[in-house]
């Protein structure tokens, strides 16, 4: 019996941008379905830094929505979603901190940045804080639409 291994599609990094539109079904949140989607067929990847999925679970604690940020904590670090969570390690933070003192972006979208540029995923968002960065460090964006 031979093994074909399924092509994939690339890869997608979700900031807390994204994982907010995809909870909360705003606008983007079908594109992120979709990668989540390829993801679980194993024809693409999703990568999360954990600063960005703390970011998304604190949000929604600030709005009364404890029960859908402990959810959302559980099944991306239990991996029962398709998406691999990076740890903040000695070198991601080094690289989030050179990143945050070259660009007016906050904190925890240059660990976004960082995570994409090092993963080669294409970074999932809407935060217009990031803008200026499209195509500097190798960064590729898909733009989620926002809500209006």
């Amino acid at each position: 019996m031979r093994t074909t291994a399924v092509k994939r599609n690339g890869r997608a990094c979700l900031d807390a941008f994204a994982w907010l539109a995809w909870l909360q079904d705003e606008p983007g949140a079908a594109a992120v379905q979709h990668w989540l989607d390829a993801a679980d067929a194993d024809r693409a990847e999703c990568v999360t830094s954990v600063i960005n999925l703390g970011e998304a679970y604190y949000r929604l604690v600030r709005v009364q929505r404890r029960d859908e940020a402990e959810s959302l904590w559980r099944m991306a670090v239990r991996g029962t979603l398709p998406v691999s969570v990076k740890d903040a390690t000695r070198r991601r933070v080094r690289r989030a901190s050179e990143l945050k003192s070259k660009h007016a972006i906050a904190y925890a979208d240059a660990f976004a940045v960082a995570t994409a540029v090092e993963f080669s995923a294409i970074l999932l968002t809407g935060d217009p804080e990031i803008k200026p960065l499209e195509g500097e460090e190798n960064l590729q964006v898909q733009w989620l639409t926002h809500k209006s």
